[in-house]
């Protein structure tokens, strides 16, 4: 049995998703990796990026898991995001998710 993790959602009237650890481990390593390459995406920019870095490397849509990843970051406080401006930033806060 693989282990999974329960992401949050940033709206606490929303509830995460249970994803496999390891694919959000993969996932969150590379919206990290790709919002330091270009620290101006916009969100759109950074599914299809995310997906683009992770064609091949996993089973399902890493543009899906990097919506899912991205909630649960800003949820934690590891990720900034201003609506109004389509901005994301990486906060270099929150802690380590626990499964």
């Amino acid at each position: 049995m693989t282990e999974k993790i329960q992401t949050l959602h940033p709206d606490p009237n929303k509830k995460g998703v249970n994803i496999d650890r390891a694919k959000y481990d993969l996932v969150r390593k590379t919206v990290i990796a790709s919002m330091a390459d270009n620290p101006d995406l916009k969100p759109m920019q950074m599914f299809q990026e995310v997906g683009r870095r992770l064609k091949g490397k996993m089973e399902g849509s890493g543009a899906w898991y990097s919506v899912t990843v991205k909630l649960d970051m800003e949820a934690r406080g590891e990720l900034g995001h201003d609506r109004k401006k389509a901005k994301l930033w990486l906060t270099g806060q929150g802690p380590n998710p626990q499964p």
